[in-house]
């Protein structure tokens, strides 16, 4: 008989206390997996989930619920007891406010696309004890401290397979992928969908351990094994993700020029031809056709004022011989450079051979330096005739 594998996606608290800007215990990066979520959310998945925080006012793992010096964030660990058995006891961490009830801080991102969520389970609603995972309190109690008995629903909806994402990896997102595996479910921990308050080895590292070591698998997006474990259990039928990676969503993606980033936030490459590199080529282009149009220009301006300098001496009175090579040039109208010099191809309309060309370009560009100097001459002469008058006007009153 066939077994029908069932998925679940479950999303760990993808809450505003856990992220930048404003974020009281903020996780580096941890808006930057919003687009890969929200794809995920797309996805058929037989039921969606999301897990929020939600402590009251004063909670155990508040820095400020403890005295000093043994109170700092972070830093300091606690000592407290099983509220349904006070002979066990257990060591917690220390954390700046976060995530109180009925506070901004508490609300899921408003970027993640909450309309595909089935569930919400707020958990840590218990004032003695901590909370990690959606399953259970670090005692392993099922309690009112979540909402939502997360074991029963899964079940109710005959789910097989659960696949997280979230925040943190070290924290809320491997106490919940551990807690789904010893309830008999196959669990997969998506390491581009999460992101860690620790990305060393003493963080994310030794939770990666963890999680293997409880028989949690992380994968990658991209991992081919998912399509071996998303098939039915005889081995037939496509799983989510082999109809992923066939789907429009993730061609949609590349056509955008995005790309999911890994675990250490670097980008995963979009494919080849996506506009963000089409664009980039175009504007390349531009800017080499840009500098080529510029340096024809510095060629047309450097030719016409080469042509007006040999155009200022006359070969003739130079005693110099015309260069041919060049004449014949200025005769067809070629040049190194196509079509350049505006000027010179006025004066070409009717093409000669020759020097005679050469000298016929010469005598026009010269006729009105020529002039110029017509014109000082002039300019001289009557300086000298208002000047003359003058004198026989001092030799008149001498007189």
């Amino acid at each position: 008989m066939e077994t029908q594998v069932k998925s679940a996606l479950l999303v760990v608290d993808m809450q505003e206390d856990f992220c930048p800007p404003l974020g009281s215990l903020a996780v580096s990066g941890g808006r930057d997996i919003v687009p890969l979520i929200n794809d995920l959310l797309k996805l058929p998945f037989s039921l969606k989930i999301a897990t929020k925080d939600y402590h009251p006012q004063g909670h155990i793992s508040f820095d400020t619920s403890h005295d000093p010096p043994n109170n700092k964030a972070f830093k300091s660990q606690v000592m407290v007891t099983n509220p349904f058995n006070p002979s066990e006891t257990k060591k917690i961490a220390l954390w700046p406010v976060h995530c109180v009830q009925g506070t901004p801080g508490a609300d899921l991102l408003p970027e993640i696309d909450t309309s595909k969520l089935e569930v919400i389970v707020e958990k840590g609603r218990d004032q003695r004890v901590e909370m990690y995972s959606g399953f259970k309190d670090v005692f392993g109690n099922r309690s009112d401290a979540a909402n939502v008995d997360l074991t029963a629903l899964l079940r109710h909806h005959a789910i097989s397979h659960v696949y997280t994402v979230g925040l943190t990896g070290e924290y809320c997102v491997k106490y919940t992928a551990i807690d789904a595996r010893r309830e008999g479910f196959e669990v997969y921990v998506i390491e581009e969908g999460t992101r860690c308050i620790d990305n060393g080895e003493g963080g994310w590292g030794a939770a990666k351990q963890e999680l293997h070591q409880a028989g949690v698998q992380v994968i990658s997006i991209k991992d081919p094994q998912v399509d071996k474990n998303e098939t039915n259990k005889d081995g037939s039928g496509k799983g989510q993700w082999a109809a992923w990676k066939a789907n429009k969503l993730s061609k949609e993606y590349e056509k955008e020029g995005g790309g999911y980033e890994n675990e250490a936030g670097s980008k995963l490459e979009p494919k080849k031809g996506a506009p963000e590199a089409k664009s980039k080529s175009k504007k390349e282009k531009e800017v080499k056709l840009s500098e080529k149009e510029q340096v024809d220009k510095e060629d047309d301006d450097k030719q016409v004022i080469e042509e007006e300098e040999d155009s200022k001496s006359d070969p003739k009175e130079s005693g110099e011989k015309p260069n041919k090579a060049n004449s014949s040039k200025k005769a067809t109208g070629k040049s190194d450079s196509k079509a350049k010099a505006p000027r010179a191809k006025k004066e070409l309309k009717q093409p000669a051979e020759g020097t005679r060309k050469s000298s016929r370009v010469s005598a026009k560009r010269s006729a009105p330096v020529q002039e110029d100097i017509d014109e000082d001459e002039e300019d001289e002469e009557d300086e000298v005739k208002k000047k003359a008058p003058t004198k026989k006007k001092s030799k008149t009153s001498k007189k």
